[in-house]
């Protein structure tokens, strides 16, 4: 499996469990199962473009800026940073923390992953 299919494949777990009956902590799952697939997404384009991947989830951001700076990212995707930057920084509330959240914000994470792969596998061709 590709690492863009990884991706696909977390957020159409985390699509699948919004709608899902159970407990509200099902929302928190949610949420870092996109993560998870925005990380995988970029795993695809620094694979592609860099020959390398991020060791460590907090070196996806600087990966995605070398990308920026040798014009791998259209001027027009330079917003996906700031999307990976707040899904690394927040990785851990949702991974290890737990933190509790509602299903508004489980979709909002779902289009935030829906747009950064979206555009990954437009830069990918």
């Amino acid at each position: 499996m590709t690492d863009l299919e990884e991706a696909a494949a977390w957020l159409a777990s985390a699509r699948y469990l919004l709608d899902e009956r159970g407990a509200r902590a099902r929302y928190t799952v949610v949420v870092a199962e996109c993560i998870h697939a925005m990380i995988k997404a970029n795993d695809a384009l620094t694979l592609r473009f860099l020959r390398r991947r991020s060791t460590r989830h907090e070196d996806a951001t600087l990966l995605f800026g070398e990308l920026m700076r040798q014009h791998k990212i259209p001027p027009g995707d330079a917003h996906l940073r700031g999307l990976l930057l707040r899904a690394v920084s927040e990785k851990s509330e949702y991974d290890y923390k737990g933190r509790e959240v509602g299903r508004d914000t489980a979709l909002r994470w779902i289009r935030n992953a829906e747009t950064f792969l979206e555009a990954v596998r437009t830069i990918l061709g």
